[in-house]
């Protein structure tokens, strides 16, 4: 069983930056399984992750319920606030 890493921010920059690093990284893929976390999985670039195996939910960062559930069974979550 692979392990979970969440990448909120999924489509932007940073977290883009990450998902397109583990994919590109065998040994990371073999270990993890990704869960990409934003705001609409309808847009183009949310449909290319997930033709390329990235899990994808969308999650309401001022609710803490909407975020718990995002990460909910995660081994590691990437996440970047300008809070």
């Amino acid at each position: 069983m692979t392990k979970v890493i969440t990448v909120f921010g999924a489509t932007g920059i940073q977290g883009g930056s990450v998902i397109k690093a583990i994919l590109a990284d065998q040994s990371l893929t073999k270990e993890f399984s990704i869960r990409g976390v934003t705001r609409d999985v309808s847009k183009p670039n949310a449909q290319a992750l997930a033709k390329q195996g990235v899990d994808l939910v969308t999650a309401d960062m001022n609710s803490k319920e909407s975020i718990t559930s995002a990460i909910k069974g995660s081994h590691t979550v990437f996440l970047v606030t300008n809070y």
